[in-house]
């Protein structure tokens, strides 16, 4: 009993740091938080800090695996009363316009904004993104069950997806405009460019 307990009371306080994390990240960026401030923004030591994430990298990971958990139940919940595959992804495609938005700063960061530096990061894990990888793979399924499309490889057709909308985000970011305005486009583009 006890060592379940020290168990839940360690998980409540990495999703507490995560949080203030979270926070601090996204108001300052990545290459600004340390960890001696966000230990003190906490209220534990750094000593406490350093036994729940090892490095301000695994830190990293950890907001991002964190807020895609988010995006992926945020994707589900509002698809839940949805019948259509189209509705459905176009649910993904601006949730995901919506989270990026709402994180500009990080985005913008030189260090946390460069698409590699979360590749390398996650290069020795599992993608966190798989969880919405594969939900949209089984869109993907179920689209071509109502219309033939130039795959039929479900999984390789989420893949392209999410790059394909990560396209338009890069785009936002080196010209500005109204990402969320552009959701509707983003899914119409690549319809039409997987249609058969």
């Amino acid at each position: 009993m006890k060592k379940l307990m020290q168990k839940k009371v360690k998980e409540l306080k990495r999703e507490l740091v995560l949080e203030q994390a979270g926070k601090y990240f996204e108001a300052e960026g990545f290459e600004a938080v340390t960890m001696a401030e966000l230990a003190k923004q906490c209220g534990i030591s750094v000593g406490a800090l350093y036994k729940l994430f090892e490095s301000k990298d695994a830190l990293f990971y950890a907001y991002v695996e964190h807020q895609i958990k988010i995006l992926h139940e945020g994707i589900l919940e509002k698809s839940a009363a949805v019948t259509s595959v189209r509705e459905k992804l176009q649910i993904i495609v601006e949730l995901k316009f919506q989270t990026f938005c709402s994180k500009s700063k990080l985005i913008f960061d030189p260090i946390a904004g460069d698409p590699l530096f979360f590749t390398k990061l996650s290069h020795s894990r599992e993608n966190p993104a798989k969880i919405i990888y594969d939900y949209t793979a089984e869109l993907f399924e179920a689209l071509s069950k109502e219309q033939p499309l130039k795959s039929s490889d479900a999984q390789q057709l989420a893949y392209l997806f999410h790059s394909f909308l990560l396209g338009f985000v890069e785009h936002w970011l080196h010209f500005g405009g109204d990402l969320r305005a552009q959701s509707k486009t983003a899914l119409e583009m690549f319809l039409q460019g997987v249609e058969g």
